[in-house]
């Protein structure tokens, strides 16, 4: 992975409470801007896909479908479904 260096210039208040937060949380100040990063990128994503009512309706199908038991997890399970296919 590549990573980007870069400078962050923060008013003191604001550096203060990041230095806090990462204390409190027991993560350097960089782990703590990283992750404020990565929630603000999934809010905004999350905010995005509320605003699709077509993703909305896909979702809520998907949901139904997983409570129905039309959906399967785990690997066990596919290979199941893949040596019944070849018995058929």
């Amino acid at each position: 992975m590549l990573c980007m260096a870069m400078t962050l210039r923060l008013p003191p208040a604001l550096d203060a409470a990041l230095r806090t937060a990462g204390e409190e949380d027991h993560r350097s100040v960089h782990q703590t801007v990283v992750l404020a990063i990565e929630n603000y990128l999934a809010a905004r994503e999350t905010a995005e896909i509320k605003a699709d009512p077509d993703t909305l309706r896909a979702l809520a199908e998907a949901r139904v479908a997983v409570s129905t038991g039309d959906v399967v997890y785990g690997t066990d399970v596919v290979h199941a479904l893949v040596r019944a296919r070849a018995d058929s």
